[in-house]
C-alpha cells in the first residue's frame, strides 16, 4: 500500500501549505490522484490481500458498509481520509456531498449523471420539494478523474457498469457549511437520509409490521395516523405501504389491482391534511420501484451489453441521449440495431426459477412488438408506425398482436419509459 502512503502524504503536504482551505481541496486531490498513476501501480485484488493480510488496519470510516461492495479505508489523515469502493452490481442514488474531494475509476466503467435540484417548497430542514433535471450524462472509463464539490453544486449519480467496478476515492471528513447530505428522489423529492427522528421511525416501523402481518385493520390504522402526522412522516409510512400493497405480482402492470385501490385511497386521505403535495408522492414511489426492479433484473444478467443497456434505462430520461451513449461506446455500429438485438436477446433469456416468461418482464414480446419497438427507438410517431408499408404490416401482424395493441403494450411498460420521452 505504499502508492496510497505516498499519495495520502502528497495532499497533506500541499493541503497544509493552503492552510487547509477546503475550497481548493477538490482540485488539488484531483491532481495528486493524476500525479499517482494508481491504474498502473495498483491491482485492486492486492487492496483485497492487503485487508487479509495486514494485522493492522487503519481505522475504518464506514463499517456498516452503507456506500460499497465493500468499502475498505486504505489512508488515514488528519482531515481527510482514502477509500476504495468495491461494486458488484450496486449503483448510488442521486446524491450531493457533505464533503470535499475526488474520485477515479480503478477498475471497470460507470454511466454517471449529474442534476441540478430546483427547490420550491422547505417541508422542514431534512425534507424538501421541488424539481429534479438532468444537467449531463456520459460515461466514465477507467482511469478517469472527477472532483466531489460539497453541497448542491454537484448532486450526480452513479452507475456502475462492470462487475466489479472500483473507485478510489478521497475525502474530507465533512465540510460545516455543506448543509445535510441530502438524496434524491425523482422527480421532484430531497431527503437527507441521516436524519433520525424517534417518532418517525416507529411509526413506520409499526406501520410494516401491520402491513406485514395482514391486519384486519392495517387500512384503518394508517389512515388515522395520516390524518394527524406531519408530511415527512406521511411520505414514510406510504413509501412503506407502496412497497407493499403495490407491484406485487407481474399481471398489476397491466391493470389496477385492490391492492393498488387500497393505496389510493390512502394518498387520499393524505390529500384531505396536506393538499396538493399529496399528488407528489405517486410518481416518486413509481420511479424508485421502477429503478429497483431494473437494478434486480440487471442483477441476474452477465452479459455487459445488455447490463449496460439496462444501465442506461434505469439512468438516461429520454431516447436521443440513450442512443448517443450507445454510439459513444460503439462508435463503429448503428445504434438502433444494437438497442434492438439487445431487447430481442433479452426477450428470450429467463431467469432460473423465475416464474417470469423473460428477464424483461414482457408477458408477450414477438415480432410485431420488435418492429414497434425499433419504429419507436427511430421517433417515430404512433401515426407514422401504422402508417409503414404494406410488407411492415403484413410481417407485424403476422403474430398474434397487431400493431395497435404492440404499441399499447410497449407503451405502457415502465421499464421502457425513457424510450418514449
Amino acid at each position: 500500500m505504499q502508492a496510497f502512503a505516498e499519495l495520502g502524504a502528497l495532499i497533506e503536504h500541499r493541503w497544509c501549505d493552503s492552510n487547509y482551505n477546503e475550497s481548493v481541496f477538490p482540485g488539488l486531490a484531483a491532481e495528486a490522484l493524476s500525479e499517482a498513476n494508481l491504474i498502473e501501480r495498483i491491482d485492486p485484488w492486492e487492496i483485497v490481500r492487503w485487508v487479509h493480510s495486514t494485522p493492522n488496519l487503519p481505522e475504518q470510516m464506514d463499517l456498516e458498509a452503507r456506500f460499497g461492495n465493500p468499502p475498505i479505508t486504505i489512508f488515514v489523515g488528519p482531515r481527510f481520509y482514502i477509500d476504495a469502493y468495491y461494486w458488484l452490481d450496486g449503483t448510488t442514488s442521486i446524491h450531493q456531498h457533505s464533503f470535499s474531494g475526488a474520485f477515479q475509476v480503478l477498475l471497470g466503467g460507470s454511466v454517471h449523471s449529474k442534476y441540478i435540484f430546483k427547490q420550491e417548497q422547505e417541508i422542514n430542514p431534512h425534507f424538501l420539494v421541488g424539481r429534479i433535471e438532468l444537467t449531463d450524462v456520459g460515461l466514465l472509463e477507467r482511469g478517469e478523474i472527477r472532483e466531489i464539490i460539497p453541497g448542491r453544486d454537484f448532486i450526480h449519480s452513479l452507475f456502475h457498469l462492470d462487475r466489479p467496478s472500483v473507485t478510489i476515492t478521497v475525502r474530507t471528513h465533512k465540510v460545516p457549511a455543506a448543509g445535510p447530505q441530502y438524496s434524491y428522489f425523482k422527480p421532484s423529492i430531497a431527503i437527507n437520509p441521516f436524519f433520525e427522528n424517534p417518532s418517525l421511525i416507529k411509526k413506520t416501523q409499526t406501520v410494516s409490521l401491520l402491513l406485514g402481518m395482514k391486519h384486519p385493520q392495517v387500512d384503518s390504522f394508517i389512515a388515522n395516523l395520516i390524518d394527524s402526522c406531519d408530511f415527512h412522516t406521511a411520505y414514510s409510512v406510504l413509501k412503506k405501504t407502496f412497497d407493499v400493497l403495490c407491484h406485487r405480482e407481474l399481471e398489476e402492470l397491466f391493470g389496477v389491482s385492490r391492492s393498488f385501490e387500497r393505496f389510493q385511497a390512502l394518498v387520499d386521505r393524505a390529500r384531505s391534511r396536506h393538499g396538493q403535495m399529496a399528488d407528489l408522492l405517486l410518481p416518486v414511489f413509481e420511479e424508485e420501484w421502477r429503478q429497483t426492479e431494473i437494478a434486480r433484473r440487471r442483477a441476474e444478467i452477465r452479459h455487459e451489453h445488455h447490463r449496460f443497456f439496462l444501465a442506461l434505462l434505469m439512468n438516461v430520461p429520454n431516447r436521443a441521449t440513450i442512443l448517443q451513449l450507445v454510439k459513444q461506446k460503439f462508435p463503429d455500429q448503428d445504434a438502433v440495431e444494437l438497442i434492438t438485438d439487445w431487447v430481442r436477446e433479452l426477450s428470450m433469456t429467463k431467469i432460473f426459477g423465475s416464474k417470469e416468461p423473460n428477464v424483461l418482464g414482457f408477458p408477450e414480446f414477438g415480432e410485431s412488438h420488435l418492429l414497434v419497438f425499433r419504429g419507436l427507438l427511430e421517433g417515430r410517431t404512433t401515426d407514422e408506425i401504422k402508417s409503414q408499408p404494406a410488407a411492415f404490416a403484413a410481417r407485424a401482424n403476422s403474430g398474434p398482436y397487431t400493431v395497435e395493441q404492440s404499441l399499447n403494450q410497449i407503451q405502457s411498460e415502465p421499464l421502457l419509459r425513457p424510450i418514449f420521452a
